[in-house]
């Protein structure tokens, strides 16, 4: 063979393995320098002030976790369907019932908090 042939045979390999590197950069199982996200221009954004630590922080109660939703019925199967809506229908008068609660305790505390105010008005009043 003459060396034009095997510097074309090779060249075309080169070519080739180029050619699919650069088709398949994306399935590559680390990063190419060039596929690396450009930085931008803008100005950096500020960063918020962070608090001061305090001495005794209290931990923060936990919400109450949602419980995982079921998967959804079949919409095919009526049993399931009907199933579905009363579990539902009974979560929504559970949580009808928790908002009632909340709203009297809100109630309560609001005249308890209406008569302190009558009670620190009163003195300062009484004492002229």
């Amino acid at each position: 063979m003459n060396t034009r042939t095997v510097v074309l045979g090779v060249v075309t390999v080169l070519v080739a393995v180029g050619a699919a590197g650069w088709y398949f950069q994306d399935d590559l199982p680390f990063d190419l320098p060039w596929n690396e996200p450009k930085p931008t221009a803008t100005a950096p954004k500020p960063q918020a002030p962070k608090p001061p630590p305090q001495a005794a922080a209290k931990p923060a109660p936990e919400a109450p976790k949602p419980a995982a939703a079921a998967p959804a019925p079949d919409p095919k199967d009526p049993v399931a369907m009907d199933n579905a809506i009363k579990a539902t229908q009974a979560k929504a008068a559970e949580l009808e019932k928790k908002v009632a609660d909340l709203q009297k305790q809100v109630e309560a505390k609001n005249k308890e908090v209406a008569e302190m105010e009558k009670k620190a008005g009163a003195k300062p009043a009484a004492s002229k």
